[in-house]
C-alpha cells in the first residue's frame, strides 16, 4: 500500500469511529407553574390552543390523551373528529367525543394533537378552574422536567 493510499485509509477510519458531530441544538421551552391547591397539588400552566389563550391546564402524566374543557371546546368552537376516546379515570370507564387541535405551551407547538373533550366539573372541584390537561400523546415528544423549586416546566425535544 502506498503511502498516499495509507493516509487516505487513515482518514476515513479515523472519520467513521472518532469524529465528532454536532447536532443542532434540542428546540426547549421553560414555562412558570403553580401549584393547584395544597391538599390536590396539581402542576398548572399556561396553554395556548389554536393560537388562542392562555388556558390554565394541569400536567397529568398518567392521561393516555390531554384533555380540553367541553366549556373551553364550545368557545373555541372546536369541531369534532370522527374519532371517540375510550379511557378510566376516577369515576370509572368513560367515552368522549374527540378533536384535533394545535397546542402550544411557551414557545414548542404540536400540530394535530388529539384531545379528549370532557366535562371537567369534577376535576375543578378539586383542583380549581381549569381549562384542560397535557397527557402523554402532547408530553412524550419532550423530555419534560418539573422544577418544583423554581416552579416551572420545561419541555425539551428529544
Amino acid at each position: 500500500m502506498n503511502v498516499r493510499a495509507a493516509l487516505a485509509a487513515a482518514a476515513v477510519a479515523y472519520s467513521a469511529c472518532c469524529a465528532t458531530t454536532v447536532a443542532a441544538p434540542a428546540e426547549s421551552s421553560c414555562v412558570p407553574t403553580t401549584i393547584s391547591s395544597a391538599s390536590t397539588p396539581e402542576t398548572l400552566v399556561k396553554v395556548h390552543i389554536n393560537g388562542s389563550g392562555p388556558y390554565t391546564f394541569f400536567v397529568d402524566t398518567g392521561a393516555t390523551v390531554s384533555i380540553v374543557s367541553s366549556a373551553l371546546a364550545r368557545k373555541l368552537r372546536l369541531p369534532p373528529s370522527s374519532a371517540v376516546v375510550h379511557g378510566v379515570g376516577a369515576g370509572g370507564l368513560f367515552s368522549t367525543r374527540a378533536a384535533r387541535v394545535t397546542i402550544t405551551v411557551g414557545t414548542v407547538s404540536q400540530e394535530n394533537v388529539l384531545v379528549s373533550i370532557f366535562d371537567v366539573s369534577q376535576i375543578e372541584a378539586a383542583l380549581g378552574p381549569v381549562d384542560g390537561a397535557l397527557g402523554y400523546n402532547f408530553l412524550r415528544a419532550y423530555r419534560v422536567t418539573i422544577d418544583f423549586p423554581d416552579n416551572r416546566l420545561c419541555l425539551e425535544e428529544t
